[in-house]
């Protein structure tokens, strides 16, 4: 639920803001009725209309107790645009002033002094004209309030790094300094051997049940007496629970994963563990996905953190594998990193019976299982940061998954989950401009919801089309 201030502003001249008030609370109700009506906004009003300086600071105040994820200024006649550039220099979380159309008030004037005002003096404020009952202009406004709270909640959020740069893959690494200083994320780094060692303490009751789950409503578990067993199975298992307890004692918001090549060349790979962190269910029924990147690939995480946060959604990570000219589909797929829930959107059941748990590939010595599907059809938001000398970027695209026989997943590796993605740009284009070997998507579109977290973020974007 994204929790919204709104502060609304009039005229400094006690005359003629008494002769406004009753409009200016009109406002400010509708905003709030109609916001309330999606469900997905709780909305927090002032104890006052905004009509001289220290009213503005007061409730700015006010407001910033109550911790909202962002500030709507309700500013529908010329309220004094001083007003609105104090309060805004009191907050700390993205702002957005709006004013209906009403010919008979001078809202527009009033919306264009005030953002004018607070930009001029380095502030940022995001501006809609229109009436809120309108479906255009609440598109508008809820684009902006999800974007805002992505950026409000990673502040104070902790990024677990368990391992390092894995095989050599610099583009995963991750820079502190660089992370407090844009999205406010601290980065705890862990050894990615203290999930060996916590395994150990699991207890196996807890690791039957799980295994006994797995067995119940996978598609296929497909033994094989050497990489995938019974045993190697039940590490795997071990290893889910043993990041869950680091991740709940460090007090962890979203980790990354090194497994290449200590886990994955002499224990076990870790995604089972990657698949299910991702997904909305696990053994112990609904939960709220956690986003786990493999390889460490820290950009990863971040990326996939955030489009969950504005998606509401469990979120994809995949490689670039391969470009299929004659069914005009890129081949995206990864050792085990993609959320189950992909299968078919649906439940947990539903979900994993569409599911295979397939043996390791020989190219890894350790043991265990991939975690093979192919992702359902529909309309998907790829976006990935990407960054040169710490200066970030985020690149987006939008693509169609398609499915197909799942013979067709022995054109690439047939036991990785696969998502078949046809895309309106020239492949090579895309190839040419983004700049990364991971790509991450979720379901529907939020490229409008993406590029305005960088408009608050101020960092750059690239939609490639």
């Amino acid at each position: 639920m994204i929790t919204v201030g709104i502060l609304s502003f009039s005229d400094g001249r006690e005359r003629v803001h008494n002769s406004l008030a009753p409009y200016i609370k009109e406002c400010e109700d509708n905003l709030k009725a109609v916001l309330e009506g999606t469900e997905k906004v709780r909305v927090i009003t002032a104890s006052g209309i905004i009509c001289n300086s220290r009213l503005a600071a007061e409730m700015a105040e006010e407001m910033v107790s109550h911790h909202p994820d962002a500030i709507i200024l309700n500013i529908p006649v010329f309220a004094f645009p001083n007003f609105a550039a104090i309060a805004v220099t009191l907050l700390n979380v993205p702002v957005l002033a709006i004013s209906p159309v009403n010919g008979a008030m001078p809202g527009l004037g009033g919306l264009q002094a005030a953002v004018n005002m607070i930009r001029q003096t380095g502030g940022k404020c995001g501006k809609v004209w229109g009436n809120i009952q309108e479906e255009k202009t609440l598109g508008k406004v809820m684009t902006f309030l999800k974007a805002a709270y992505a950026a409000t909640s990673l502040k104070g959020q902790i990024y677990g790094l368990i391992g390092g740069r894995s095989i050599g893959m610099g583009s995963g690494a991750v820079n502190p300094d660089v992370w407090m200083n844009i999205f406010g994320v601290d980065v705890d780094h862990v050894d990615q051997l203290e999930i060996i060692r916590r395994t150990k303490d699991v207890d196996c009751e807890k690791v039957n049940r799980a295994f006994k789950w797995l067995g119940d409503h996978m598609g296929a578990i497909l033994y094989d007496d050497d990489k995938l067993t019974v045993d190697s199975l039940k590490m795997q298992i071990r290893c889910y629970f043993a990041t869950k307890d680091i991740i709940d004692e460090r007090k962890l918001d979203f980790v990354g994963v090194k497994c290449h090549y200590e886990l994955s060349e002499y224990y076990v790979t870790q995604c089972l563990s990657a698949a299910l962190f991702n997904d909305p269910y696990d053994w112990d029924g609904p939960k709220e996905p956690l986003v786990y990147a493999c390889e460490a690939d820290s950009d990863a995480a971040l990326t996939m953190q955030i489009m969950k946060l504005i998606s509401d959604e469990p979120v994809l990570f995949f490689d670039f594998r391969h470009y299929d000219p004659k069914d005009q589909v890129f081949a995206f797929c990864n050792c085990g990193a993609m959320s189950t829930w992909y299968a078919k959107r649906g439940s947990a059941i539903e979900n994993l019976r569409n599911v295979k748990l397939c043996p390791i590939i020989s190219k890894y010595g350790g043991k265990g299982c991939h975690v093979q599907f192919m992702a359902r059809e529909g309309e998907m938001t790829f976006a990935r940061l990407s960054r040169v000398l710490d200066k970030y970027k985020l690149i987006l695209f939008k693509g169609t998954l398609k499915e197909f026989p799942a013979e067709k997943m022995e054109e690439t590796c047939f036991s990785w989950p696969h998502a078949f993605a046809s895309v309106q740009m020239d492949p090579e284009n895309l190839i040419d401009r983004y700049e990364s070997n991971h790509i991450h998507a979720v379901y529907g579109d939020f490229v409008a919801e993406l590029t305005e977290f960088c408009k608050i973020k101020g960092i750059d974007y690239e939609v490639i089309i």
